[in-house]
């Protein structure tokens, strides 16, 4: 069945012979692939049109040409429709949404959250958010991850006293972020 060419091979697969059809699929789904790619599809879009073209070689399996013995030349037309009816209806949803009216502005139902919030975590929030880069991810590691101050700080590149100074600040911070009438150890009050 190898050495058969694609309209014997065809004629088997009609007769509900799946090895046939199977072997059709193996002999020209690369090269309706890469036509497919060739023509502008995204590697996504063209498998998910070769198996289009697969799937209309089946459903007019009565109605297929082939030249010389060979079906490509049909699974190459089938693939350029394919990708016309494809490109068309894309067209016509995006076109379907933009005429869809804008949905109502709504709340934010975290902004409803955060007004109920009470000073304290408005503090922390404003204090978190305005972190440098370096402090968010040596807080992120140790508190988030669970690292160890000296894994964390071989993490970051920085020493581990380096580490521990800027987690010891950022606590103090965050400490009179929550409470400003909070004065943290060894600080004047």
């Amino acid at each position: 069945m190898i050495d058969d060419s694609d309209e014997q091979v065809w004629e088997r697969a009609r007769r509900h012979h799946p090895p046939a059809f199977g072997l059709i699929w193996d002999r020209h789904h690369a090269r309706v692939f890469r036509h497919l790619v060739a023509a502008g599809q995204t590697a996504h879009e063209a498998e998910d049109l070769t198996a289009t073209v697969f799937l209309e070689l089946w459903r007019r399996r009565s109605a297929v040409r082939f030249v010389d013995g060979s079906v490509l030349p049909w699974l190459i037309v089938t693939a350029r429709n394919v990708a016309r009816n494809s490109a068309r209806a894309r067209r016509r949803y995006r076109r379907f949404l933009a005429a869809l009216p804008a949905p109502e502005p709504s709340p934010d139902p975290a902004e409803r959250i955060a007004e109920a919030d009470d000073p304290r975590i408005a503090g922390l929030r404003r204090e978190l958010s305005g972190l440098r880069p370096a402090e968010s991810e040596l807080l992120a590691l140790t508190a988030l991850e669970g690292f160890t101050v000296r894994e964390a700080a071989a993490a970051l590149g920085i020493s581990t006293s380096a580490a521990k100074m800027r987690l010891s600040r950022l606590r103090s911070r965050l400490a009179i972020a929550i409470d400003p009438e909070t004065v943290p150890e060894g600080r004047p009050r």
